[in-house]
């Protein structure tokens, strides 16, 4: 059991490619849907946040993929822009791994980060870790985030 928790570490810290390349090595299957139950917990709701990515304002949600066993997915906008920026990551633990994409089928970017308590923070980064930025953002309260306008 400790070396199917060291498997899903190694598979969060290798980024969302490396997983998907360790589930197809047989062993892989079971510690990606390992990550379902801590998904579950931390996103049993729906999430609005709020914060920077690097200078930037923006806002993100995020929540469980129709299959909780698939992760998790979001989108989120920079503040002045209009644009929605697709996630799609996992979660475990604690630990946030999750990638970008402008026009929903290439990765622009890559998220590497965690949620504890209501703090979601870490590291944005381009594919290529050219550039990165990073960013910490709080989870709205439900009531804050439905009357964000007031």
């Amino acid at each position: 059991m400790t070396a199917g928790k060291v498997v899903v570490a190694l598979t969060l810290s290798l980024g969302l490619a490396s997983g998907l390349a360790l589930a197809d090595s047989g062993t892989g299957a079971a510690t990606v849907s390992a990550a379902a139950p801590a998904a579950a917990g931390l996103f049993a709701k729906p999430l609005t946040l709020r914060g920077t990515l690097g200078n930037a304002r923006i806002e993100m949600h995020l929540q469980l993929k129709p299959d909780p066993t698939e992760g998790i997915e979001g989108s989120y906008v920079i503040a002045g822009q209009s644009a929605k920026i697709l996630l799609a990551g996992e979660s475990e633990n604690t630990d946030v791994v999750m990638e970008e994409s402008l026009n929903g089928k290439d990765v622009s970017g890559e998220w590497t980060g965690s949620l504890v308590g209501n703090t979601f923070s870490g590291t944005w980064s381009t594919t290529d870790d050219a550039v990165t930025k990073p960013f910490v953002l709080v989870v709205q309260a439900p009531a804050q985030a439905a009357h964000s306008g007031k």
